[in-house]
């Protein structure tokens, strides 16, 4: 009997079928691997087929993408991603023309942006993908609403310091979204602007300059991680474990800052460098820099 497949390898056949001309024989593979029982976990089924939704949706074959996150929603019901992935099917119901059933998902979502921390991304990333972001900007407006009057009726406690917390996740969100979009700043966006201009918490190389730096300092490696791929997953897994209103803020390393780390001068201070953007949306290009999709590049390498 063949080996169960664990997360890992169900993220290799990924890989693999992007780096291939036909992605279909791999899309076979996981639907394969859901039906025969042969994955390491029952929970992983949902993973699976999210998978091979994603490829058949790079195929541009609705039919199949739909029909396979249908099956993954199916397959997660009672998980943690429960609604992750049913946002994830009405972001796919919205780009193949089903307007009306992806809205109706988004609408029984809608609730979870007052209760979930994710919600905000989950729920606003299906319809800014698919030229909703002022609509997501409304949701979010009435959501921190909605989140305030909750905080005045609970008063001091844990309820009310839990709404607080999505309160800023929410705000962030929404400054995000409304810069996007080009919006003047509120009152509401520049306290967001403040939650989120603090002192980065990690650098992220880019490819070529990580090699520049552990070939100049190979013990780098026990904290940047020993390849490219270490380093960027590392972070990628950071910040998708984070609490979503306190994520770590990553800069990207700029050449002065490497000259500067590699110089002879202690007292050098080159200028930061820029904020890393994350998480981008699922069918934007990876934050790494790839050049890949980020649902095909570092979302499922957080995962792993």
């Amino acid at each position: 009997m063949a080996a169960a497949l664990t997360e890992d390898d169900l993220t290799g056949i990924s890989s693999d079928a992007i780096a291939s001309d036909d992605p279909r024989p791999y899309i076979d593979q996981l639907v394969a691997a859901v039906d025969e029982d042969r994955l390491a976990a029952p929970d992983l089924a949902s993973y699976a087929l999210g998978l091979a939704a994603d490829l058949a949706e790079g195929l541009h074959d609705g039919d199949l993408a739909l029909t396979l996150s249908e099956r993954s929603v199916e397959a997660t019901q009672g998980l943690d991603d429960e609604n992750w992935t049913r946002a994830r099917h009405a972001e796919l119901l919205l780009r193949f023309g089903r307007e009306d059933e992806g809205m109706r998902e988004l609408h029984a979502l809608r609730p979870q942006l007052t209760r979930d921390e994710m919600a905000s991304l989950y729920v606003t990333e299906a319809l800014v993908e698919n030229g909703r972001g002022e609509l997501a900007e409304e949701w979010l407006t009435t959501a921190l609403t909605t989140a305030a009057e909750i905080v005045e009726r609970a008063g001091p406690g844990r309820e009310a310091d839990e709404i607080r917390n999505i309160e800023n996740v929410l705000a962030l969100r929404r400054f995000h979204v409304r810069r996007d979009l080009g919006l003047p700043y509120d009152e509401i966006d520049r306290i967001a602007e403040q939650l989120d201009d603090e002192n980065p918490d990690y650098v992220f190389w880019p490819e070529k300059a990580f090699a520049t730096l552990l070939e100049a300092q190979p013990d780098a490696a026990d904290e940047l991680g020993a390849t490219w791929d270490e380093h960027r997953a590392m972070i990628e897994r950071d910040l998708q474990a984070s609490d979503p209103g306190d994520l770590p803020l990553v800069e990207v390393g700029t050449p002065e800052l490497l000259t500067a780390l590699l110089g002879d001068d202690e007292d050098a201070a080159p200028p930061p460098g820029p904020e890393l953007e994350w998480p981008p949306g699922r069918n934007e290009p990876c934050w790494c820099g790839s050049g890949a999709k980020y649902k095909k590049c570092c979302l499922p390498r957080g995962r792993a």
